[in-house]
């Protein structure tokens, strides 16, 4: 069996209703000549037996499909799992819950040859079944914030190997990774459409204090952290938002983005 051109990755934890989804949409793309790796977190649901039960599915369409489950230490962890035992030449991380955008998109990514580093695309998010449209922004934004959803980027097996995610960050590692792809000058190519669906529902959305914390020490790690209006800006919208949070609580949250995504 000849070498796939793509892993798509999936790392997990007790979240067997949101895998079958994910799950389901791989199965249904028209390009196959990709590896279905899952990485599960030693799940104590249903997880493990549908995973076995997979295994005939992947087989009938001549998808190579493996899967661990075990601790770990972590999503980073997890993936930093995947990036070793995958065998295609990119990598792409699309987790429990997360959907590739329409079955032709593996097709549209890769009906051409590509010498870019890493490809990202833009994303459609969707909110308590509300979906908007986020298109990447410019790389630059990556000094403050991450420009497009890792669920949306295939990275270089051979960048990933050699810059493996930090485990010392629990919620930033992938924009850490990106920003210092960026910094260190190595190519990026924008897709011009969407490539995933993401709910905005997770790990980092559910730690925006940590996310935030976390996003200074990488700045300073990486020698972009810098006083300035737009600093001082970007603090203050911040924390802005978190007491708002604090003070009236998710629900509030919950009707405000909603009513962004229409």
């Amino acid at each position: 069996m000849s070498t796939p051109v793509l892993s798509i990755i999936t790392v997990c934890f007790n979240a067997c209703n949101e895998l079958q989804n994910t799950v389901k949409n791989v199965l249904a793309q028209e390009w196959t000549n990709f590896e279905y790796l899952v990485i599960d977190g030693a799940s104590t649901d249903d997880t493990v037996s549908f995973l076995e039960q997979s295994t005939t599915l992947f087989a009938e369409k001549e998808i190579p499909f493996h899967f661990i489950s075990e601790k770990d230490h972590g999503i980073y962890d997890a993936m930093n799992k995947g990036i070793r035992i995958a065998s295609g030449d990119w990598l792409l991380f699309l987790n429990a819950g997360d959907l590739l955008y329409k079955p032709n998109i593996l097709r549209k990514v890769f009906e051409i040859s590509h010498s870019a580093d890493i490809l990202y695309g833009d994303t459609i998010c969707v909110y308590q079944g509300q979906q908007k449209k986020y298109s990447a922004l410019p790389l630059k934004n990556l000094i403050y914030e991450m420009a497009f959803c890792h669920q949306s980027a295939f990275i270089s097996k051979q960048l990933l190997s050699k810059y493996p995610y930090d485990t010392t960050f629990k919620v930033c590692a992938d924009h850490y990774f990106f920003l210092q792809m960026y910094l260190q000058k190595k190519s990026f190519d924008y897709l011009p459409f969407p490539v995933s669906i993401y709910e905005i529902a997770g790990f980092s959305d559910k730690n925006k204090l940590l996310s935030h914390q976390e996003k200074h020490r990488m700045q300073k790690q990486l020698g972009v952290f810098h006083f300035s209006p737009i600093w001082f800006f970007r603090e203050l919208n911040f924390y802005f938002k978190y007491f708002i949070k604090i003070l009236f609580g998710q629900n509030f949250i919950n009707l405000v983005r909603k009513k962004r995504l229409h």
